[in-house]
């Protein structure tokens, strides 16, 4: 199984991820290495090819843009040559680093969840709302209504699936008799008005990708425990400041995987339930669903606003 490695100039995060990526087992890797944006960022763009070009753990697909392709059209170009050629893929930024245990973990996922149609993909990311939400729960991962881009793979008839067409989204939206973003996080009604409606919110693809999940009523397998650090909060695309909560590899309690109980394809409303409170009380929670900071005035604006895209 593949892994799609998306870079930039971020050399500074960039050796703990791969790293991270080789004491996971990663052996097949695919870099897509954006161009610059302009003269000021090609000295980080080619220290960063040059680290990928030292990589002696495995023999990597290196794709160097020779000009700017922007985050969306950079992952969305890499993810098709991907799945032209394999049936599953597994997607990292160059910000993110993941436990050892991720790409098993993943690669179990995905083969129990092929046959799943309501899932769109798994994620090896679980934000850190209340653990109580866990008491008495007999699996090792919950299926969240919540698009993922931090550390997450799917299959190529789930990829193919997605529509990136705004005007078609738009009328999709408007046609949906329960279209209800907020039940997978208070944060989601306003940045898919923005990434969908206005088409103002830039590197918008995971928004595009939340959208499409909604519309079909589609869920990521989350896992109860976390595997995923980001060490590039308040940078990038969306730069904003760190968000207040904190993201830990949870060793301690991660199962072993040859024994991990898979959900059915199916939500758990009580796990769901401190779930969405913990987007209600946080306006930063990730990729570009979460660094788009979203004030108090557009969060009460959430339902005001599915009553324009009703309109549209």
């Amino acid at each position: 199984m593949p892994v799609a490695l998306f870079v930039y100039r971020r050399h500074a995060q960039l050796p703990r991820t791969l790293d991270c990526l080789r004491e996971s087992g990663v052996r097949r890797l695919y870099a897509f290495s954006d161009g610059a944006r302009g003269d000021a960022d090609w000295p980080d763009v080619v220290e960063v090819r040059r680290m990928l070009a030292g990589i002696d753990w495995t023999e990597p697909v290196i794709v160097e843009r020779p000009e700017n392709f922007g985050l969306s059209a950079s992952i969305r170009d890499g993810m098709d040559r991907l799945f032209e050629r394999h049936e599953t893929a597994v997607l990292i930024e160059d910000d993110i680093c993941v436990a050892p245990e991720f790409y098993d973990y993943a690669r179990l996922a995905l083969a129990h969840y092929e046959s799943a149609p309501a899932v769109a993909g798994i994620t090896g990311l679980r934000y850190p709302f209340d653990l109580h939400a866990f008491d008495d729960y007999p699996y090792d991962v919950f299926l969240s209504p919540r698009f993922s881009s931090w550390a997450w793979g799917t299959w190529r008839s789930r990829w193919k699936g997605f529509d990136f067409d705004a005007e078609t989204l738009r009328r999709r939206i408007g046609a949906a008799a329960d279209f209800r973003p907020e039940h997978a996080g208070a944060d989601l009604p306003a940045m898919i008005h923005e990434a969908v409606v206005t088409e103002t919110l830039g590197g918008s693809w995971d928004v595009v990708c939340a959208a499409n999940m909604l519309l079909a009523g589609q869920y990521f397998v989350t896992p109860t425990w976390n595997m995923v650090e980001n060490t590039g909060l308040g940078e990038g695309t969306h730069a904003v400041e760190a968000p207040s909560w904190q993201l830990h590899w949870e060793r301690g309690r991660r199962p072993e995987l040859d024994e991990i109980r898979f959900a059915p394809p199916a939500a758990d409303e009580r796990v769901l339930k401190s779930y969405r409170r913990f987007f209600a009380r946080h306006d930063g929670t990730g990729g570009a669903l979460a660094q788009a900071r979203l004030s108090a005035a557009r969060w009460r604006s959430a339902r005001r606003l599915r009553r324009a895209w009703s309109r549209l």
